[in-house]
């Protein structure tokens, strides 16, 4: 006689050892990621265009605006030489100034600011205030005010 075969169902596979190590893995994928340091080198892609214009037929401005505790000198050029200097009691005299650079580059945007010892702030803030903007006409001057960081005795 034969053996009767009784169907059992099938076992469901034990699934916890293998989430146990895939649990593991992730955190081991986890701390192991802090540890990558990735570079990049950022970089554009070059401009090129023809140039029409041989020569430049002004020297560019480099307005360069030294405060001190006790003043504020105005410099231009490549060899920045002196072109005026001012007391606190000058303002309208400095805007004037800067609005005739100012008129005769017109294109010139950049204005750098070099303190001269201990300036006090709110001195740095009307000199930029100054340079930006004249109050009276809304006209536009020098838009980016930018501090130089050169130190030095004013020549």
């Amino acid at each position: 006689m034969r053996a009767r075969h009784v169907m059992k169902k099938p076992e469901k596979p034990n699934l916890i050892p293998i989430m146990d190590a895939v649990f593991i893995f992730i955190f081991f994928l986890l701390m192991s990621a802090q540890f990558i340091d990735v570079f990049e080198i950022g970089s554009s892609v070059p401009m090129v265009r023809e140039v029409t214009q041989d020569k430049i037929e002004k020297d560019p401005l480099n307005l360069v605006l030294e405060v001190t505790p006790n003043e504020i000198i105005v410099r231009k050029g490549k060899e920045a030489e002196k072109v005026a200097s001012f007391t606190d009691s000058q303002w309208d005299q400095f805007r004037a100034l800067l609005l005739k650079l100012k008129s005769q580059y017109p294109k010139e945007r950049i204005a750098m600011l070099r303190p001269q010892g201990k300036v006090a702030f709110h001195r740095l803030v009307k000199v930029i205030d100054h340079a930006k903007e004249d109050k009276n006409s809304k006209t536009k001057m020098f838009e980016e005010v930018v501090f130089d960081g050169k130190k030095g005795a004013a020549k």
